[in-house]
């Protein structure tokens, strides 16, 4: 079942492509092709000379960059076709960068293909009034044709027009599983459920289907062969590892799908990612932060399952890649409410760092312990992973047993509060009722990564997988995320926890007291 789809907005031509297209053939849905404009002789001899050669090589940001070094004098329809053949074989981020060197009331008619481009996908990403800026950004340079048509489009509220086909992105989840299955799964709907709202504002004509597994293989096999029968292009869910592994036999490689908590996912099959999988990432910034300090060496603590064990181990190696010494690795078994022998054995040792890589839900008992234990009148510095940032764990954790702890945060301080409050807002205007849990904003984080694949999708001609393939830099809720080898991987920034609060690592904090600072294992510079 093949998703290629067309938008007969696309401008100019692309190497390769000869003659004419017709309008109407285009726009009745034809195989993306795009129309020839004058021949390459009639762009400025010498000055356009450079900028034609890149783009018959394909490289079609650095020859936009170059058109648009032309002088005003110099730009011909030729000029503005080939931007517009460019403009529509860029990435979002490209075409970001690129609409960013134009002054903010620039009339020039090289940039009406870019700015339209750019409204088109903040549109598709579900950011209305951003879309429309841009939108009436392309009016004002004099755009006519199918860039006009896209602007019109984005300024009414209605890319129906400028669309072939309209998206369906479906969900299978437990809506009648356990109880515990079942709540997350309402709440993650909730958040998907803004996300469509959004989309719909900015005039996308986006679907919004959910099939309920019941928690089941079976029920999942069912589930994604009715999405997939309705068209569905992205289907978010399953929750648990068997039914991600049974879903993603059913479902076609162009289909993608996006579960929130499975821990494994079968990346064999191709196109299939999800928020839980262990990503050794946060690992490895936390073992470059640490060695950056100064720190030289460290016992791990962790318990004995596969995401955490994974963990400590990329700790280890990216460790003692940059110079550093891990003694010891200490696992405990999982459902452990003492951790004496852990800590003990590393009180022993005096390490100059404790790296605790244990879930959220281990950090509420083992946390205090570390205090209980004297670690924290040895002078051992303590660090973890991202669970020690979780909302959860700031909330439940008083914060004596946090203050100071190095880790590290899905989300750059400082900026965590601004992505999220237009999230938090929509959320609670939409509903009427406070937002009060962190589950919606995966909803959200994953409604709106699959909705911006595909609209990259339509503008580049290419299946909504294989954009995913490429996808890097997605700013979301719940952090910044990216595809590598084909798994969904999140940026990791470093972080020191301070009375609730996520601070640069190398921020001033207040002096500790002598007897906390006995044990004289800080390095310089740090408090």
């Amino acid at each position: 079942m093949k998703r290629r789809l067309a938008l007969f907005f696309l401008i100019g031509s692309a190497p390769g492509c000869a003659g004419t297209v017709p309008r109407s053939e285009v726009e009745l849905g034809a195989e993306q092709r795009v129309e020839e404009p004058d021949s390459p002789g009639s762009l400025p001899e010498e000055a356009g000379r450079r900028a034609e050669a890149l783009f018959q090589a394909g490289e079609m940001e650095s020859a936009a960059r170059e058109f648009l070094a032309l002088p005003a004098e110099m730009v011909t329809a030729a000029v503005v076709d080939r931007m517009g053949a460019a403009a529509s074989r860029l990435g979002r981020h490209e075409i970001a960068a690129i609409a960013a060197m134009a002054a903010d009331n620039t009339a020039d008619p090289r940039f009406g293909p870019v700015f339209a481009q750019r409204a088109f996908s903040l549109a598709l990403s579900g950011k209305p009034e951003e879309a429309r800026e841009f939108a009436i950004r392309a009016r004002n340079t004099g755009a006519k044709g199918r860039v006009g048509r896209i602007a019109a489009a984005v300024l009414d509220g209605d890319l129906s027009s400028v669309m072939l086909d309209f998206p369906v992105i479906g969900a299978v989840l437990p809506v009648s599983g356990s109880p515990s299955n079942r709540e997350y799964a309402r709440r993650f709907m909730e958040g998907a459920e803004v996300a469509a709202q959004l989309a719909r504002r900015a005039g996308v004509p986006v679907e919004w289907v959910v099939e309920d597994n019941r928690g089941t293989v079976s029920g999942t096999a069912r589930g994604v062969s009715a999405l997939v029968a309705r068209g569905a292009v992205a289907i978010l869910g399953p929750l648990v590892d068997e039914n991600v592994s049974a879903a993603a036999q059913v479902k076609p490689r162009e289909v993608a799908l996006f579960s929130p908590t499975a821990r494994r996912v079968p990346v064999e099959q191709g196109g299939v990612y999800s928020l839980g999988a262990t990503d050794p990432g946060a690992a490895r910034t936390l073992a470059a932060v640490v060695s950056d300090l100064g720190y030289g060496n460290a016992v791990v603590v962790h318990p004995e399952t596969p995401g955490e064990t994974l963990e400590a181990a990329a700790f280890e190696e990216a460790f003692q890649a940059l110079g550093g010494n891990v003694r010891r690795r200490i696992p405990y078994a999982p459902g452990t409410t003492t951790f004496e022998g852990p800590l003990v054995s590393t009180g022993s040792l005096l390490p100059e760092l404790l790296v605790v890589a244990a879930p959220a839900a281990d950090l509420e008992l083992l946390a205090p312990q570390i205090a209980f234990f004297g670690l924290d009148t040895l002078g051992i510095q303590i660090a973890g992973t991202a669970a020690w940032t979780a909302p959860s764990t700031i909330r439940s954790v008083a914060r004596r047993h946090t203050d100071r702890v190095i880790a590290v945060s899905p989300v750059p301080t400082g900026s965590a509060e601004d992505r999220s409050a237009e999230f938090v807002e929509a959320y609670e205007n939409h509903f009427l009722r406070t937002l009060d849990s962190a589950v919606p904003a995966a909803g959200f984080d994953l409604f709106r990564m699959a909705l911006t694949a595909y609209g990259e999708g339509l503008r580049t001609a290419e299946e909504l997988v294989d954009v995913l393939e490429g996808f890097r830099r997605f700013e979301g809720v719940t952090g910044r995320y990216s595809v590598a080898g084909s798994r969904l991987v999140r940026e990791f920034f470093p972080v020191r926890i301070f009375e609730g609060t996520l601070l640069p690592v190398d921020a001033e904090l207040p002096e500790l007291s002598p007897s906390i600072r006995s044990g004289g294992r800080f390095p310089p510079g740090v408090s």
